[in-house]
């Protein structure tokens, strides 16, 4: 609608101009010439929204008589500002064409859009022509108006094939998406599967090689069990669809997921020390705050297994729209950087799991001078 509204303001401006200083009036301003004229052009102006706006039968109907009989009155009532040499296809009389044949872009179908643009083209142009012939001017083939519908018409073709491709492609883009997001999801169960084989089967067997020989705890059993009964429902777990928690090393209750972590740590002789607001991390999303006990239990297992020393920290504090947990220990120490390939603890079940949740592991260590280990989860997921 604006282009046609701009090609008709443009010719209004074009007729004011030839009535203020039309020859005929030795110079003198005479706006009076132009009030049918561009109150002609006004009338094409409701046409032409009609045509763009209002896609019944009837309505695009009465647009194209408005648009018709509009464009004849201007064409006789502009006449006498034209100077005798100027022809039908003089510019004055071309922009309104070109102004009604563009009011048929936008509807529905490509065909309606042709239909409607040639058959707003022919009315406008027949009835200038007319027009014109009337006043006494020399009717010629319009080449600006004509090129302009075809110009239109090849504009609308390619927009239509173009669209076209697009709406074909839909699908294949539809389903490459389904299909990244089914990798990522097979990658997130994946990562699961891997922090649960580490904290439960490789944790089991680690703490019975630590035994002294003869009869197992109860302690140790009931943690096998418990173990064994959770990779009995593996199957399940990688079934899983959409982003919930995993239960690995911790219980499902919220409120005793960090009492239960330190319970099992504690049971492998391990002291741990708790300061800031434990409570925290049950308001975090469920399946961060499944990844950040799980990565500080892992953590803590780390001093049990590598430290050697029976006593850590574990720091709880909110920064922001962060929960952060620190582990500091006072052991062995290591140099990060240098840490073997085979230290799926760090790996898996805590830089992998807090990348999963989009939070971060940072690690600062050397040799004698002890570990400490910054969880960091956003308090909830965008």
């Amino acid at each position: 609608m604006w282009l046609s509204s701009t090609l008709l303001a443009a010719v209004a401006i074009i007729v004011g101009v030839l009535a203020t200083f039309h020859p005929q009036t030795g110079g003198e301003a005479d706006l009076w010439r132009a009030a049918v004229p561009i109150a002609s052009l006004a009338v094409m102006g409701g046409g032409a929204y009609a045509l763009q706006r209002l896609h019944g039968p009837v309505d695009t109907t009465i647009g194209l008589l408005v648009v018709c009989a509009s464009a004849f009155a201007y064409a006789l009532s502009v006449e006498p500002l034209l100077t005798p040499g100027q022809k039908s296809d003089s510019i004055v009389l071309s922009l309104p064409i070109v102004a009604a044949t563009v009011s048929g872009v936008g509807r529905r179908s490509l065909t309606s859009c042709l239909v409607v643009c040639g058959l707003a083209y022919a009315a406008a142009s027949s009835a200038a022509l007319l027009g014109a012939d009337l006043g006494g001017r020399v009717v010629v083939l319009d080449f600006t108006a004509l090129g302009s519908f075809v110009a239109v018409s090849l504009l609308l073709v390619v927009l239509w094939v173009a669209r076209r491709g697009a709406v074909q492609q839909a699908p294949a883009l539809d389903r490459a998406a389904k299909m990244q997001q089914s990798v990522a999801e097979e990658a997130r169960l994946l990562g699961h599967a891997s922090s649960l084989l580490h904290d439960t089967v490789l944790g089991d067997l680690h703490a019975l090689a630590m035994l002294a020989p003869g009869t197992i705890p109860d302690s140790h059993l009931a943690v096998i069990r418990r173990d064994l009964e959770l990779l009995e429902r593996s199957d399940d777990l990688m079934r899983t669809t959409g982003a919930v928690a995993i239960p690995g090393l911790i219980e499902s209750t919220s409120e005793s997921r960090l009492a239960h972590a330190l319970d099992r740590v504690g049971a492998r002789g391990l002291r741990v020390i708790v300061s800031g607001d434990a409570a925290e991390l049950t308001r975090l999303d469920p399946v961060a705050e499944e990844a950040l006990v799980g990565a500080v239990e892992q953590c803590l297992v780390n001093v049990i297994l590598h430290a050697g020393v029976s006593i850590a920290e574990l720091a709880i504090a909110v920064s922001g729209e962060e929960v952060t947990a620190m582990v500091v220990d006072a052991g062995s120490g290591f140099v990060p950087s240098s840490a073997p390939a085979d230290r799926l603890g760090l790996r898996i079940s805590v830089h992998d799991r807090m990348l999963g949740v989009g939070g971060t592991a940072t690690i600062w260590s050397r040799p004698g001078a002890g570990t400490s280990v910054l969880l960091t989860v956003p308090k909830s997921r965008a």
